[in-house]
């Protein structure tokens, strides 16, 4: 049975539902080239958290939420992404 995070119970390979071919700008590349980089993850892995996130992020500012990053000195600083 799969657990929340896709991967099944015992496995260490996420649980495929379904496959998406998509052509990234060269931002984008960059972007997943700079991740991979500092994290060691694979693209699928990072694709796979980004729409994670993109959909948590979504869900929270339809709600009304604000999106903020608090530094370590505590100051804060709200951010418009979408």
């Amino acid at each position: 049975m799969p657990t929340r995070d896709g991967q099944a119970e015992g496995d260490r390979e996420p649980v495929v539902v379904d496959r998406v071919n998509v052509v990234l700008t060269e931002r984008a590349a960059q972007a997943i080239a700079k991740i991979q980089k500092r994290t060691g993850l694979k693209k699928v892995e990072i694709v796979n958290r980004a729409l994670s996130i993109y959909e948590y992020i979504d869900a929270e500012m339809r709600t009304g939420n604000e999106l903020v990053v608090r530094d370590p000195q505590g100051s804060e600083q709200r951010l418009m992404i979408f």
